[in-house]
């Protein structure tokens, strides 16, 4: 089973992090690839920064809002 947890952003270091898969939350950097709940179906993707973070899936991109929090697992 892959390890699953929630990304959530973190103001104070401006990354998003995966929360409850480790002891401690990891920061995540640009090229990082996991899969991210959509609608009950995990996809594959890598986060990036720009001016702002966002994901890349096969064929499109989604930006994260860092008031949201997602499920993901593959970390």
């Amino acid at each position: 089973m892959k390890t699953q947890g929630k990304l959530l952003y973190c103001n104070e270091t401006d990354r998003w992090q995966i929360h409850e898969a480790y002891d401690k939350p990891i920061s995540l950097h640009c090229g990082e690839c996991f899969e991210i709940e959509v609608e009950k179906t995990y996809l594959s993707c890598r986060i990036e920064w720009d001016s702002e973070w966002y994901v890349i899936f096969s064929s499109a991109r989604f930006r994260l809002h860092p008031r949201t929090n997602y499920r993901v697992r593959g970390i």
